[in-house]
């Protein structure tokens, strides 16, 4: 494309490819220099032109190169937005993006909208499990694409015929502008880790509130009423709509039964009830599903289709996941203390009269008290706790095993575990078919950050199966 399509004085000259990032090979490029939490492009234009760029797009004082084009603007990221729409053909333009922000469940709500949609289009997914669409998955080393990626893939997306795509977006991607490039048609917002400070907090609305202001008047957005992000959040936006067990949400949850089998509730929408069963587990998934429902209504599929299509939806890997039909493990890779809160309670209540016993990540500093706060909800929910590593300093994980001993009540029936797989096998020995286990940390991922890297790790479930194998084999040796 010619650089004065671009941009309106610009000399004919052709431009292949945009960039933001200076160490790539870029031939006929144009370098956007953005600032970033730790980098700012202006520093690094020297890197760009040597690597072939033709054109830089900046906003701060620098020193030109005779070797470049450079055209100065008021806000390199608008700039960017725009150039980078007309490059690659509004993409955007004829798919459906749905972005899904907060704490927990971005994952969850993607991939339910993305099971539903897939049913009768083709729909994307961009996020933690990288990208994914029609037969196409493809590994990210990052949760949410840059401004450039998320483009790029769209405009793949459409050319494969993908009509809607998911994207999973956290505070520090919004902050970043990450997500800028693209006018959604739905933002949905999940929950948020009310454990950390009023600084953090602020700091962290603040990132959600520049966001939603950027919003066009078009994007529908959907806030969970339950949650403190929609006192803080609503008044960003006109256009949003409410899902929760406040009486005055838009889709309203009230009737919830929570068991091993699943969950059951009743959805509430303009004078008329559903009910909604499914068999994932816990209240986490009851507002993720009930979220997932509220958009593709909004999008103009009927409640009553899209719950029955939602009937089958899959749980997500690592994610309030039952590993056994006989034994009720659960494995989750929750991390912020909402969340571990959350699990831990569906715990107690689906053991019920049994034991409630719990494999624990306590890779966490102290800082804001966060072992003392892990280890209450440990001990008013469980009756065993595991405590292991997850992702400690080499060396640490029996320094910070100790310290929980600090928080620990004398009645407590509390077991230290340094080896995280062994861990999960002795959670497995003590357990009874009628109690619940919980695995808390890691989901599925495949890897131990020990402190010098990555480490390989097979990963909880593959432990639980290994283990609750081995135990079933026993069992029936023993019947026999």
């Amino acid at each position: 494309m010619l650089l004065s399509k671009l941009f309106s004085g610009a000399p004919d000259m052709e431009i292949r490819q945009l960039s933001v990032d200076s160490r790539m090979p870029m031939e006929d490029a144009i370098f956007f220099c953005l600032n970033g939490i730790k980098y700012d492009g202006h520093d690094y234009i020297d890197e760009a032109v040597k690597n072939g760029a033709k054109v830089i797009i900046y906003t701060k004082e620098i020193e030109r190169k005779e070797k470049a084009i450079y055209i100065k603007v008021a806000d390199v990221n608008k700039t960017l937005k725009k150039t980078a729409n007309i490059f690659y053909g509004d993409p955007g333009k004829d798919i459906d993006e749905y972005v899904i922000g907060g704490n927990y469940g971005r994952c969850s709500v993607a991939l339910f909208i993305n099971h539903f949609l897939n049913k009768k289009e083709k729909c994307g997914y961009v996020g933690i499990l990288g990208i994914r669409y029609d037969r196409t998955e493809l590994k990210s080393s990052v949760t949410t694409l840059n401004a450039l990626e998320n483009l790029k893939i769209l405009q793949t997306m459409k050319e494969n015929g993908i009509s809607s795509c998911t994207f999973e977006a956290n505070a520090s991607s919004l902050n970043l502008q990450k997500l800028d490039s693209i006018d959604p048609s739905f933002f949905i917002y999940t929950s948020t880790d009310t454990n950390s400070n009023e600084s953090q907090l602020n700091e962290y609305f603040s990132y959600f509130r520049r966001y939603l202001y950027t919003l066009e008047n078009a994007t529908r957005v959907i806030f969970n009423a339950d949650d403190v992000s929609y006192m803080e959040l609503s008044d960003c936006v006109e256009n949003y709509f409410t899902y929760g067990l406040y009486e005055d949400s838009d889709y309203r949850i009230s009737d919830v039964s929570l068991s091993s089998h699943g969950i059951s509730f009743s959805l509430s929408h303009e004078g008329m009830s559903y009910p909604v069963v499914s068999s994932l587990q816990g209240m986490v998934n009851v507002y993720n599903l009930t979220a997932a429902i509220a958009a593709l209504n909004q999008k103009g599929h009927p409640l009553d289709k899209i719950i029955e299509g939602m009937k089958d939806v899959p749980c997500v890997d690592g994610v309030m996941e039952r590993c056994d039909t006989q034994y009720n493990v659960i494995v989750d890779s929750a991390y912020d203390i909402s969340s571990i809160n959350e699990i831990c309670r569906y715990a107690r209540k689906a053991a019920d009269s049994h034991k409630a016993i719990g494999v624990i990540s306590i890779n966490y500093t102290d800082g804001d008290n966060r072992l003392e706060k892990i280890m209450q909800i440990c001990q008013s929910n469980l009756d065993v706790i595991i405590l292991t590593e997850n992702e400690s300093l080499e060396g640490e994980v029996m320094n910070i095993l100790s310290r929980c001993d600090r928080y620990t009540r004398k009645d407590a029936r509390v077991i230290h575990c340094d080896l995280r797989s062994q861990a999960i096998k002795n959670a497995i020995e003590i357990m009874n078919q009628e109690d619940t286990l919980i695995i808390i940390g890691k989901g599925n991922e495949k890897y131990l950050n020990m402190g010098l890297g990555k480490e390989f790790y097979q990963g909880d479930r593959f432990y639980v199966q290994k283990y609750l194998e081995k135990r079933k084999r026993e069992e029936t040796d023993m019947e026999e």
